[in-house]
C-alpha cells in the first residue's frame, strides 16, 4: 500500500511539473524550446524491416560420445575439455574415456556359467529330436510291414483277386501299391498342420461334394458275408480255395468207398444165404459198410463246418488283423507327430534361449569394449550435450569420479565446418519468420565481422523448458545457418542474428523515438519556424531503428526526437502511462529514447 501511494504521489509532482513547463513553454511562445530539442528530417528512400535476437553459435553437426554401459559407471580417466582431436590421434587410437568395468566382468562371470548350461541344453534338444526322428521312422517302417505281412496272409488264405475285390468291397487298400499310396497320404497329413478354421472349411466343402472321394480311405470295422467268395473258381487259388478242394475230394473218396462198401455187403450177404461165406465174414463187411458210413457224415460235417464257420472266421480275422495294422498304422504316424511336436518345442525353446543368452553375451562383451573410449574422428571436445541447457550440464557433471548412465552423452565432438545460430524467437515476432528469409549475424568475439545466414529451422510450437520458470513466456527455437566456413567462430559465442524480414522500395520513414502513442494514435512534434507543432501520423512497418510513416509527414521536414510530452495520465484507469506504450496493433507502443536506444514503436496499418 506505501508503495502505491508513493507511485501515485511522483505521479501527481510530475503532472504538476509538465503543466508548469507547459504553461512555461506557452508563454515563451516555443521558439526557444524548439530549437533546443534536437530534430530529425524525414526521409524518403528504402527502408529494410528486420528482426532482432541474440543467440548462440553452434555446430550444425555434432559427433556425440553416449555412455553404452547398461548399469551406471564411473568415470576413471578423462581427456581435458578443449582437446583438439588430431588425425594422427585417431589413427593410434587415442583414448577419450575410460570407465569403470569391474561390475560389467563381474556379470560377465556370472553369466557365463549360465551360458554354457544353455548350450549344453541346446546341444541336448538338438541331439533329442534327430533321435526322435529317426525311432518315427522306424515305428512307421515295422507298422508298415505288419500291415503288408497281413495284407499277405489274406491274399495268401483267399487269393489275389478275390482279396482285392473283398478289400475294394470294405473300402480298404486292396493290395501293396494301394497300401503305400494310403501310407503316404496318412504322412501328408500328418505333417501338415491343420487349424480348426481350416478343418471346418474342409468339412463344409465335403458336405457340399459328396461324391468326391475321400483322401483317407475308412478303416471301421464292418459285417462282411464271405460264402459268396468261397464258390467263386479264380486261376490264383488261394489256401480256403485247397481247404475247400481237400474236404471235397475227402468227402466224394469216402462216398466212393462207402458205395463200394455197401455193394460188398450185399454181395457178401447173398453169399451168406447160400452159405458159401461165413457169417463172420459177413459180419466183418457190415462193420466196414459202417465205419466208412460215418467217414462220409464226417467229411460232409467237416465240409459244413467249413463253409458255414471256418471259412468266415479265419477271412474276418485275417481282415481285422489287416484293419488293426491299418489303424496301429494311423495311430503311430499320429503319435510320432506328437512326439515329434514335443521334441520340436524343446529344441525351439532351448534355441531362443540360446539365441537369447547369446546376444546378451555379445551385449555385455561389448560393453566391456565400450568401457575404454577411443577417438574416432578428429575435432574440439566438449564436455556434456551441446544441444541440452546449462542446467542439465549442471546437474550430471562430466569429470573424473563422477558417474554416468546409459545413453548419457558425455563427450561432444562438433563439425566446425558447419556452424549455426540458435535463437528464440518471441511469439510477437514469430508470425514475421519464414524459413528461407536472409539473416545477418553478427558475432561479439569478432566485433565488425558481419556474416551471412538463412533461416533453416523453425520451431512449430514453443519451447516448453523457457516457460518452465515463466509460464507467460513464449519463445520458438529457431536455427540459423551460417555461410561459409569460418575458423576463428566457436561453439558457444554469442552472436546477434538480425533476420531480414521485408525491403521497402520507397516509403517515407522516421526514428522509433520521434513517435509518440496516445490511445491507439501516432504524433510526431514538427519544428515548424521554430515552434513544435504536434501531428497525427500513420505508421506501418518498423525495425529497431526507424519507422515507415503512411500519411501525415512529408519527405524534408523536421521531427523532433526528444519529445516535449514524457508521460500523460490515462483517464481511463487513473494511471501513468508511457508516451510510446504500445497500442493495440502489431506491436508493442514505444516510450519515446535517445536515438542509441534499441526499442520499436507500433505499426499501425
Amino acid at each position: 500500500m506505501k508503495k502505491g501511494k508513493s507511485i501515485k504521489g511522483i505521479i501527481t509532482i510530475a503532472g504538476i511539473c509538465v503543466a508548469v513547463l507547459a504553461g512555461w513553454w506557452l508563454m515563451s511562445g516555443g521558439s526557444t524550446q524548439a530549437d533546443q530539442v534536437p530534430t530529425f528530417i524525414v526521409q524518403r528512400g528504402p527502408l529494410e524491416i528486420n528482426v532482432l535476437q541474440g543467440g548462440e553459435i553452434r555446430a550444425l553437426q555434432n559427433a556425440e560420445v553416449k555412455s553404452e554401459i547398461e548399469i551406471p559407471t564411473k568415470i576413471l580417466s578423462l581427456i581435458p575439455e578443449g582437446y583438439l582431436i588430431t588425425d594422427e590421434d585417431v589413427k593410434e587410437g587415442k583414448v577419450l574415456i575410460e570407465l569403470d568395468s569391474t561390475d560389467l566382468k563381474t556379470r560377465i562371470q556370472s553369466h557365463e556359467i549360465e551360458f554354457q548350461t544353455t548350450v549344453s541344453n541346446y546341444i541336448d534338444a538338438d541331439e533329442n529330436r534327430e533321435i526322435q526322428k529317426s525311432e518315427n521312422q522306424s515305428l512307421v517302417r515295422d507298422t508298415k510291414q505288419t500291415a503288408i505281412f497281413a495284407l499277405m496272409d489274406f491274399e495268401k488264405y483267399l487269393g489275389r483277386d478275390v482279396t482285392a475285390s473283398i478289400l475294394d468291397t470294405a473300402g480298404l487298400p486292396k493290395d501293396v501299391e494301394a497300401f503305400e499310396k494310403y501310407s503316404d497320404v496318412l504322412e501328408t497329413q500328418a505333417n501338415t498342420p491343420v487349424s480348426a478354421d481350416v478343418a471346418k472349411t474342409k468339412a463344409s466343402a465335403s458336405e457340399k461334394q459328396p461324391g468326391k472321394k475321400a483322401a483317407v480311405v475308412r478303416t471301421e470295422s464292418e459285417i462282411i458275408d464271405f460264402a459268396p467268395f468261397l464258390d467263386q473258381k479264380t486261376q490264383s487259388d488261394g489256401e480256403a480255395q485247397q481247404k475247400l478242394r481237400q474236404l471235397e475230394d475227402e468227402l466224394l473218396l469216402h462216398r466212393s468207398e462207402l458205395a463200394v462198401a455197401k455193394q460188398k455187403v450185399e454181395s457178401s450177404s447173398r453169399l451168406a444165404d447160400k452159405k458159401f461165406i461165413t457169417s463172420a465174414q459177413l459180419e466183418n463187411d457190415q462193420v466196414t459198410f459202417e465205419k466208412v458210413s460215418l467217414s462220409v457224415k464226417t467229411a460232409e460235417t467237416a465240409l459244413s463246418l467249413f463253409k458255414k464257420y471256418e471259412f468266415n472266421k479265419q477271412c474276418s480275422t485275417l481282415i481285422a488283423a489287416y484293419r488293426e495294422a491299418l489303424n496301429k498304422l494311423q495311430r503311430t504316424i499320429r503319435s510320432n507327430r506328437s512326439r515329434m511336436a514335443q521334441a520340436e518345442t524343446r529344441f525351439m525353446t532351448a534355441k531362443r534361449r540360446y539365441e537369447m543368452e547369446l546376444t546378451q553375451r555379445e551385449g555385455l562383451e561389448h560393453q566391456l569394449k565400450a568401457c575404454v573410449i577411443k577417438a574416432a574422428q578428429p575435432g574440439l571436445v566438449a564436455y556434456g550435450d551441446l544441444n541440452a541447457g546449462s542446467s542439465y550440464n549442471y546437474n550430471y557433471p562430466i569429470e573424473e569420479g563422477a558417474t554416468v548412465r546409459l545413453r548419457q552423452t558425455m563427450l561432444t565432438i562438433p563439425d566446425m565446418s558447419q556452424m549455426g545460430v540458435k535463437v528464440n524467437v518471441h511469439e510477437s515476432q514469430i508470425k514475421k519468420v519464414r524459413i528461407g528469409q536472409p539473416v545477418k549475424v553478427r558475432v561479439d568475439a569478432e566485433p565488425g565481422k558481419e556474416l551471412d545466414g538463412r533461416v533453416a529451422e523453425l520451431a512449430i510450437l514453443p519451447d516448453s523448458s523457457s516457460s518452465r520458470y515463466t509460464p507467460n513466456l513464449k519463445v520458438y527455437p529457431c536455427i540459423i545457418h551460417i555461410n561459409g566456413y569460418h575458423p576463428w567462430m566457436k561453439p558457444g559465442m554469442n552472436a546477434k542474428v538480425e533476420i531480414i524480414v521485408d525491403q521497402l522500395a520507397d516509403v517515407i520513414y522516421v526514428p522509433v523515438q520521434s513517435v509518440e502513442v496516445e490511445q491507439d494514435h501516432h504524433f510526431c512534434y514538427i519544428n515548424n519556424s521554430g515552434s513544435l507543432e504536434r501531428r497525427e501520423i500513420s505508421t506501418g512497418l518498423f525495425n529497431d531503428e526507424f519507422i515507415e510513416v503512411r500519411n501525415g509527414l512529408a519527405g524534408g521536414e523536421a521531427v523532433a526526437l526528444a519529445l516535449p510530452k514524457k508521460s500523460e495520465v490515462d483517464l481511463n484507469g487513473g494511471r501513468p502511462v508511457p508516451a510510446g506504450a504500445a497500442p493495440s496493433g502489431d506491436a508493442p507502443k514505444a516510450k519515446p529514447v535517445k536515438p542509441k536506444e534499441k526499442n520499436v514503436a507500433v505499426a499501425q496499418p
